[in-house]
């Protein structure tokens, strides 16, 4: 979560106690459902747990990367020879330092981007792109050095002109970021080189025959600036290039092995000659999937012979890294009037930055995810800008989207006279129906959660009146997210005090380890006390793909449970031999091995693997996630409240509900969490944060000064409401959760907005000024 801009005592206020509904099958579990504690809360609050910029290897140098000032730029010269002559520099880079010759697939996460075009971005060639594009990169002894030498290099541009915004850059007129880009869609390749990197296209039946059967047709155009994940932790990493041909990376990834590999191709070294040593993260949201700093410290330590240390300023990751795309989304649906929806059709241009990879296919497959239309019709353009290239934030794509499509419904419902909700429940996806993309849905519970709002007090109780007259107004918003899978690895083992280790590969993020904790102990039947959870380096464990995508707990669970199966089978087969019986008759069940019929020989688990680990023996199981577990659908609803302010256009939230479906709540303290986390990033995407560019693209609020989002005294409290509908596949049920929270608020509160008004708001974020402007229009 994003609050740390007042003291804590300001945040509890802001937090209640959620309620937890269940649809769970009956199942019945012991440690789930419990406020266990964070288990490596000690250390974090106590600064003995180690981040990127806490850790410096022993005789390191320090690195800064040297960036353009210009949103497009052609690199004429850059002379280094002033920095190589300064005291105390080591090594200089620039792109001739990289390999030319790239090749092999990248695991960037969920925004997806071609290894020549990553290699370009982490140092530029021939061109700049964006404003903060790296150009060259010095390392020294001190910080200071460093920062004095990047001054000194010399670099001579050939200034172009920008374009930032993904319509202008459309235009045939355009200045053309990448001379050979060339768009494909279904129908082929284009003739001439553009900024459209592609074009998809997805739906079924016939929009227009949907259209002629309607009563009513809402058609509207929607923009949305490009939004920070706003993570407290810069990109902080150190990266030694031994002398033998070795890498280590300390690093603050999502992703330890697809770091490892993505820089094993960006750099032409084995994988086996990388080491990936993962150090705690502070805040990523999708973004921290992208090797930038990364390969810049590898080349310098290189040369150098020396570990090099990178950590970023903060106005470094607003201009350098990678934001959420913006968008300019057009929506047209149409319905009868007993509130069938008839036909539903999009077209999203979704900004990529320097380079192609927005996105947009996320945008496409969840803008009208929640819904059956009989017809329906997606166009999705993947556009290039001279802004940062795009990263994943927190279900990429799907927060434009839904705030598009979600506000052109609401009006489709007003339109016929229709409550919102129930429009949405007589046209909601259900199990077995498929999404634009014809993937069928695994189990979901869309209906259900309507329902559920639908008789909630939060929807049915009179909106507040503002003691200052305000108009107020209450609106809804419901998003989906589809939830990763790719692998997942753990490995259980007893240690000779009967206690239990747990070593995974994923990265925690968001209390992975508490998680596991209470996973592992309720595998084995055990108390969570007597699990330890380490997180390990890419040489002591087997391949874990990125914290993303809402994945790690469903399928982490799984690898837990795989190998704690196991683990009970081996403790069953030693006891067997203890109790003078065959392995089929020893019983394990609530935490105790017995011979079957013998109640009497009941051993605890942690007295059995105490004596059976006694003489060295060992009891230890390594398990992944079945890869082709289908995909658990999350999904979670908003209830806002608003007040407007009518002479300055100020929107205050009064009230807010976030509804979502977990499948199976391991951890409700974890769960609250991640809901009031998205919530308030999506509170934030609705009424505050962009990137506000000149007419030059140079951006002017690279500071969370000027980039503003929210804090605790803009909020209310965030209730939440877990509920619970468990998904296919996996031993315990579980869906992601950390996705779907940020997807609907936006929606919400627009349409609170055009409750409380009457104005439609087009436009994120829904400023003052916005507001303002939109009311007199209206008036």
């Amino acid at each position: 979560m994003r609050f740390y801009l007042l003291d804590t005592c300001n945040l509890v206020r802001h937090f209640v106690t959620t309620e937890i509904r269940t649809n769970a099958d009956g199942l019945e579990f012991k440690q789930f459902g419990k406020r266990y504690r964070k288990v490596d809360g000690d250390d974090k609050v106590t600064g003995r747990a180690q981040f990127g910029a806490d850790f410096t290897a022993q005789g390191s140098l320090f690195g800064k990367i040297i960036r353009s000032p210009y949103a497009h730029a052609r690199i004429i010269s850059i002379d280094t020879s002033a920095a190589e002559a300064l005291s105390g520099v080591e090594a200089v880079c620039t792109a001739a330092d990289f390999p030319s010759d790239v090749s092999g697939d990248l695991d960037t996460g969920e925004v997806e981007i071609g290894i020549q075009f990553m290699a370009n971005l982490i140092m530029g060639r021939r061109k700049a792109l964006f404003e903060g594009h790296p150009v060259a990169a010095v390392a020294a002894t001190d910080v200071h050095i460093a920062e004095e030498a990047a001054r000194l290099i010399k670099v001579e541009y050939e200034v172009l002109p920008a374009v930032t915004d993904p319509i202008e850059a459309m235009s045939q007129d355009a200045p053309l970021l990448h001379e050979g880009l060339i768009a494909t869609s279904l129908s082929g390749s284009a003739d001439a080189p553009s900024n459209i990197a592609g074009h998809m296209e997805g739906g079924k039946g016939d929009v227009e025959k949907g259209f002629a059967e309607s009563d009513v047709v809402v058609e509207r155009t929607y923009r949305t600036a490009l939004v920070h994940q706003g993570y407290l932790e810069p990109e902080a990493e150190t990266v030694h290039w031994h002398a033998d041909g070795h890498i280590e990376v300390w690093a603050n990834s999502q992703g330890s092995f697809p770091l490892r590999q993505n820089m094993s191709n960006l750099l032409g070294v084995e994988v086996s000659k990388i080491k990936v040593i993962p150090l705690e993260v502070g805040g990523a949201f999708g973004a921290k999937n992208t090797p930038r700093v990364t390969p810049v410290g590898a080349i310098l330590s290189r040369k150098s012979g020396k570990p090099v240390k990178i950590v970023l300023t903060r106005e470094e990751v607003l201009k350098a890294t990678g934001p959420a795309s913006g968008a300019v989304v057009t929506v047209k649906a149409g319905a009868t009037k007993d509130g069938v929806l008839k036909a539903a059709q999009a077209r999203l241009v979704f900004g990529a930055g320097g380079f192609p990879g927005s996105p947009v296919l996320r945008g496409m497959q969840t803008i009208f995810a929640c819904y059956q239309p009989e017809n329906s019709k997606v166009d999705a353009y993947d556009v290039v800008t001279n802004a940062p290239r795009v990263a994943a934030y927190r279900a990429p794509g799907a927060t434009v989207a839904t705030f598009c499509g979600e506000s052109t419904l609401d009006d489709l419902a007003n339109a016929i006279g229709m409550d919102p909700i129930d429009f949405r429940i007589k046209n909601a996806a259900k199990t077995g129906d498929s999404n634009v993309d014809d993937e069928e849905y695994t189990r979901i519970g869309i209906v259900e959660m309507l329902k559920t709002v639908r008789n909630s007090d939060e929807y049915n109780r009179p909106v507040k009146e503002s003691k200052n007259g305000w108009p107020v107004g209450r609106g809804v918003g419901i998003g989906w997210w589809p939830c990763g899978i790719e692998i997942s690895s753990a490995r259980v083992m007893v240690n000779h005090d009967g206690g239990v280790e747990v070593t995974i590969g994923a990265v925690d993020l968001h209390g992975v380890r508490t998680g596991t904790t209470q996973v592992a102990a309720e595998t084995l039947g055990i108390d969570p006390d007597e699990v330890k959870v380490h997180t390990a380096n890419t040489e002591n464990i087997p391949y874990t793909g990125n914290a993303a995508g809402s994945r790690i707990t469903r399928t982490l669970s799984q690898a837990v449970y795989k190998a704690g199966i196991s683990v009970i089978d081996q403790m069953k087969e030693k006891m067997a031999r203890r109790f003078g019986v065959d392995p089929e008759f020893v019983e394990y069940e609530d935490g105790y091995f017995f011979a079957r019929d013998n109640q009497d020989s009941k051993v605890s688990f942690k007295d059995a693997g105490s004596a059976v680990t006694k003489n060295g023996s060992n009891v230890v199981a390594t398990a992944s996630n079945d890869p082709g577990m289908r995909p658990a659908n999350g999904y979670a609803m908003a209830v806002a409240d608003v007040e407007v302010d009518p002479d300055t256009g100020k929107v205050q939230l009064t009230d807010f509900t976030l509804f979502q479906d977990v499948g199976k709540c391991v951890n409700p303290t974890q769960v609250e969490n991640q809901m009031q986390g998205g919530a308030v990033q999506g509170i934030g995407w609705a009424l505050s944060e962009e990137y506000v560019y000149d007419d030059q693209g140079q951006m002017r609020n690279a500071s969370f000064l000027d980039y503003r989002m929210p804090t605790a005294l803009d909020l209310p409290m965030i209730n939440t409401v877990i509920l619970e509908t468990p998904a296919d596949d996996g031993a315990f049920g579980i869906r992601g959760v950390g996705e779907p929270p940020i997807i609907p608020p936006p929606a919400a509160i627009g349409n609170a907005i055009h409750n409380a008004t009457g104005v439609r708001m087009d436009r994120l974020p829904m400023s003052p000024e916005r507001v303002f402007e939109a009311m007199n229009e209206s008036s």
